[in-house]
């Protein structure tokens, strides 16, 4: 069974004792729960923590290792944040040792037990993340001492230098007292010259900057105006939650034009959710499953795979996903199915009446369309703002 220990920066342990406690093996399936409450504790404090943990089964040569930051308003999915570890930190690893790794915690929660092999490699699929330390300042104090002479000394008194001193300086101050009356104006016009050119420059330079910043649009404005353009060119970074606020707004006309604008796979992904071309969001992802998805794209590609039937995919998918509505669906599919199988054996009697074989073979009927409606993408779906409903 896996399991995960998790280790608290000491800052933050008091806020996380009651959620976090050290040196505990909790079991894997109950980390989401506690990674989601801590980061709601550290966020309602305004505070960042590293949180490190450890992966592992005794029961398998399996290890992980790896850290997260939390209070920074991130989704706390621990098969997200394995995933996205692997794919950017771990690039250098073969492929076949991350996706044994994510098959192996994806069963896990489905509670389904790995798959049993005769010879089971000595070799461990152990990453560990290297977590650099910061090294303590060391503060080196200069040695004291006592006995050092100043290294000005004070010149013994001689009265006759000090009486040529002084006259050489008096000759200097008044050589500088004696310009030419003309010579003080072409000073004076000199200096007033360059105070003049300075000011200029001042004043051209202040109004250049003053012209830039009239220039950048607000992001509220260009949000307004949908200027998908600009926004790409001054705000890059507001690109994702724009196109999360079109999904969550079902508004395919925004993620069309956010795609003609900067093409993506998830992008035409999404466009092709609500366009209900559920092959195609299936052959997008498949295409390019390390593509960086939110979680509703796992929600859509979820539904999508359970438009063909494959149950198990959705409910690997949602794993990623948590989403209520993609887990009540697998449910209400898995319950069909169910119904559909139980009648078709009951129907196999013979000692049935007439009137309970009519009544069984309207419920099957009723259940086969049911599953039908799946297979069509007939269920709850916003498009445009609008639902459609069976």
């Amino acid at each position: 069974m896996f399991t995960i220990r998790f280790e608290v920066e000491k800052r933050v342990r008091k806020l996380l004792r009651s959620t976090i406690k050290g040196g505990v093996d909790y079991e894997l399936r109950a980390c989401n729960t506690i990674l989601q409450e801590a980061e709601a504790i550290l966020l309602q404090q305004g505070i960042s923590s590293t949180l490190h943990y450890h992966i592992q089964d005794p029961t398998i040569p399996v290890s992980f290792r790896s850290s997260v930051m939390l209070g920074e308003g991130r989704p706390m999915n621990i098969l997200l944040l394995v995933n996205q570890t692997l794919n950017t930190v771990f690039t250098d690893k073969p492929e076949e040792d991350k996706r044994y790794l994510i098959q192996l915690l994806e069963q896990a929660f489905l509670e389904e037990p790995p798959p049993i092999q005769e010879e089971v490699k000595e070799t461990k699929v152990a990453i560990d993340i290297p977590v650099p330390k910061l090294e303590e300042e060391k503060i080196v104090k200069a040695d004291k001492q006592p006995d050092q002479r100043p290294l000005i000394e004070a010149a013994p008194e001689n009265k006759p230098v000090k009486r040529r001193e002084s006259r050489q300086g008096v000759q200097r101050i008044s050589s500088f007292f004696s310009f030419s009356k003309k010579g003080w104006i072409i000073l004076a016009s000199v200096l007033i010259l360059l105070s003049l050119v300075a000011f200029l420059v001042l004043i051209s330079s202040t109004g250049s900057k003053t012209e830039a910043v009239k220039k950048e649009p607000s992001l509220e404005s260009l949000l307004k105006q949908k200027d998908l353009s600009k926004i790409a060119t001054y705000y890059p970074e507001e690109w994702e939650n724009i196109r999360l606020d079109y999904i969550n707004e079902a508004d395919i006309v925004g993620l069309k034009a956010m795609n003609k604008e900067k093409p993506s796979p998830l992008l035409k992904l999404d466009i092709a959710y609500f366009e209900k071309d559920f092959n195609q969001v299936v052959e997008i992802y498949e295409a390019d499953k390390e593509m960086e998805c939110a979680s509703i794209d796992y929600a859509f590609v979820g539904f999508s795979y359970l438009t063909k039937g494959d149950v198990k995919q959705a409910e690997v998918l949602n794993l990623y996903a948590d989403d209520p509505d993609l887990k009540a669906y697998i449910a209400d599919y898995q319950l069909t199915e169910s119904i559909i199988n139980e009648t078709k054996q009951v129907l196999k009697r013979a000692d049935l009446t007439k009137e309970l074989r009519k009544e069984l073979e309207e419920k099957l009927h009723e259940a086969e369309n049911h599953l039908q409606n799946y297979h069509q993408g007939k269920v709850e779906v916003k498009q445009d703002g609008e639902k459609e409903t069976l």
